[in-house]
Formats: C-alpha cells, sequence, structure tokens
C-alpha cells in the first residue's frame, strides 16, 4: 500500500511533454544531423558528383545551406519548450518557410535532380507543422 503512495506521488511531479516539444526536438536532431552530413561530407552526401568550377560552388552554397541547418537545429531545440505566442508565431513561420521551400523546389526540378524522398520528407515535416500549429491553438 505505501509502494502505491509512493509511486503516485513521484508522478505528480512529472510533467507530460507536449507534442510540439517531442516534434521540435525530433525536427532538431534531424536538422543537425543531415546539417552535419552535408557540411563536412558534402561530396560524399550530394546525388550527383559535379565537376569543374560549377561543381566546386555548387558545393560551396551546399555547405551553406548545410551551416543554415545546423542554425535552425539550434534554434528549434532552443524554443522547444517555449508556450504562448513565441512558439505560435514559430510554428507559423516555420510552416511559411516550408511552403517557400516547397514552391523553390517545384520551380527548381527541372534544373536540379532530388529524389522524391526528399519531397516526401518536406511534405511530412509541414504537415506536423500544421500538427504544432492545432496544438498550439488548442492549447488556447
Amino acid at each position: 500500500m505505501r509502494d502505491n503512495k509512493k509511486a503516485s506521488k513521484t508522478n505528480k511531479g512529472r510533467k507530460q511533454k507536449s507534442i510540439t516539444e517531442i516534434l521540435f526536438t525530433v525536427y532538431a536532431f534531424v536538422l543537425f544531423i543531415l546539417g552535419v552530413l552535408v557540411v563536412f561530407f558534402t561530396k560524399e552526401f550530394d546525388v550527383i558528383s559535379l565537376k569543374g568550377d560549377k561543381g566546386e560552388i555548387a558545393y560551396i552554397f551546399l555547405k551553406f545551406i548545410g551551416s543554415f541547418e545546423i542554425l535552425a537545429s539550434f534554434l528549434i531545440f532552443s524554443i522547444r519548450k517555449l508556450k504562448g505566442r513565441v512558439i505560435y508565431y514559430s510554428a507559423v513561420g516555420l510552416i511559411i518557410a516550408g511552403f517557400i521551400n516547397l514552391y523553390l523546389l517545384s520551380m527548381l526540378s527541372e534544373y536540379i535532380i532530388l529524389p522524391s524522398v526528399y519531397f516526401i520528407f518536406q511534405v511530412i515535416f509541414q504537415l506536423s507543422f500544421f500538427l504544432v500549429l492545432f496544438d498550439q491553438v488548442k492549447r488556447k
């Protein structure tokens, strides 16, 4: 009987994580891993091997994208526990940035070759950001 009381006391102090916190933590780790791969293993990470000066310029752009992904992972990880309007506006901003990314990918589909897994990954991210936004609106 005493064991049950002790167990219930320890569970009361433990706070359940929200779906927003869980998803933002997952995003942060995924973006950090992808960013590190793109920055440090650029030539091994690309889909097509590029040669010449244009290839080197493309690799430099890929490294900029990788460094942005690392920066975005730290930002998302730092805002994961925030509440209120800050997390609401962050989710809206991530949704807008994701739609801009999808739009640019569709516009550049003639010029770049990306696997369809990347598009599926982007769509899953967008849907989960809508889930985060819905969770934040529901909490208001």
